[in-house]
């Protein structure tokens, strides 16, 4: 190439890629200098008013101008002075749909692509980018699918899941196999992605996923639980605070005889039933938060059994009722109502997302017309004389 383009080319070049990317015919300059004013006067042969903001020319017309003036083919020039190699980003984009459409013909050989919540999970990764980054790194959605295929499981461990499904003991602590996962029982589950790790936790105990079946426990007082080592231990806990993992749950079968349990979420609640009534508090169960694996597993022992739950009332403590009355439907709230809401000290400002409770229409307008929340310590006396009355 004898002539070396002025700077009058520059913008002109970088235009004329971007049309070529397109697969475009024709493309403009918007607001041109009087130099590239001159040189598209020059390329196109037509005269052009100072006072027009926007020149149009053709591909065609400067690949023969280019030819001409300067003995190369345009895409050559575009990459010696620009750098950009034109069809590059189309290739890319093609190689990347062709990847994509893999992974989704590989998806929907699964036996779950029948199911509604799938179709919506696949759909939601295509259009947020993650199968195109998938594709991009060469990497399979497989192993999670086949994750989700063995799901619900029975209180599994997430190492084991992990090593059983993904070949790896940590692939499901973090990182894109978990987030995937999420994604997809959220979209399951029908509800929205979890925001932080009691959130994720609960999720992925819902699917049987435990992250540690030690770690997951439950706090209970004067609990009747019959058979195997938990039994003997719980008879000889009365009116002593008692902690009970997961683990100790499922080596023996064991059963829960009692009439009725109550369910808290503060442990303070607790410890202060345990100081003010000791054997003679009826029995007591706290969730500490969100409840674990844990505490569903007893839980479900106590059949028969009337279950009273509470939490704060905040948010996340109308979310945790919601969800116990929705896991056990003979479960009922337990000074959960608007006039256990007014008759409280207002303490922090509510956060998160609003939550309709369904056992009272009024007491989610309420809290939020109010704006704070309700701790449970501020109804503690009240709720020591039902316990002290079983009532």
């Amino acid at each position: 190439m004898g002539i070396e383009p002025g700077p009058q080319w520059r913008r002109l070049l970088k235009a004329a890629a971007a049309a070529m990317e397109r697969e475009a015919a024709s493309f403009s300059l918007s607001d041109p200098d009087t130099a590239e004013r001159h040189l598209i006067i020059g390329i196109t042969g037509r005269h052009r008013r100072a006072a027009q903001r926007r020149l149009r020319l053709s591909i065609a017309e400067l690949e023969a101008h280019v030819a001409a003036q300067f003995g190369v083919d345009l895409k050559e020039l575009i990459l010696t002075e620009l750098g950009i190699e034109v069809g590059a980003a189309r290739r890319r984009r093609l190689e990347r749909d062709a990847g994509v459409g893999r992974l989704l013909a590989e998806a929907r050989r699964s036996s779950l692509s029948g199911a509604a919540w799938f179709g919506s999970w696949l759909e939601a990764l295509r259009s947020n980018g993650a199968l195109a980054e998938l594709a991009r790194d060469g990497e399979s959605l497989a192993p999670v699918i086949r994750a989700l295929e063995a799901l619900p499981v029975d209180d599994v461990p997430m190492p084991v899941l992990a090593e059983r499904m993904l070949g790896d003991t940590k692939a499901l602590a973090s990182g894109r196999s978990r987030g995937l996962l999420l994604r997809a029982l959220s979209a399951w589950r029908g509800i929205e992605y979890p925001e932080g790790s009691e959130a994720e936790r609960e999720l992925l105990e819902w699917a049987g996923i435990v992250s540690d079946d030690i770690a997951s426990q439950v706090l209970v007082l004067n609990l009747p639980i019959t058979g195997g080592v938990v039994g003997e231990w719980m008879r000889s806990a009365r009116g002593v605070p008692f902690r009970i993992t997961l683990q100790q749950l499922r080596l023996e079968p064991f059963s829960v005889a009692a009439s009725t349990v109550r369910v808290v979420e503060n442990p303070s609640i607790l410890r202060a039933a345990a100081d003010a009534l000791g054997p003679d508090c009826p029995p007591l169960v706290c969730t500490e938060g969100v409840p674990s694996a844990a505490v569903y597993r007893l839980l479900e022992a106590a059949t028969g059994a009337r279950l009273l739950w509470r939490a704060d009332f905040d948010w996340a403590g109308l979310r945790i009722v919601e969800r116990g009355l929705d896991r056990f439907p003979g479960a009922e709230p337990w000074r959960m109502s608007s006039a256990d809401f007014e008759s409280g000290v207002k303490g922090i400002g509510l956060r998160g997302k609003r939550i309709k409770a369904s056992w009272d229409e009024s007491l989610s307008a309420l809290m939020e017309a109010e704006g704070r929340a309700v701790m449970e310590e501020s109804l503690l006396e009240e709720l020591l004389e039902d316990l002290r009355l079983g009532t």
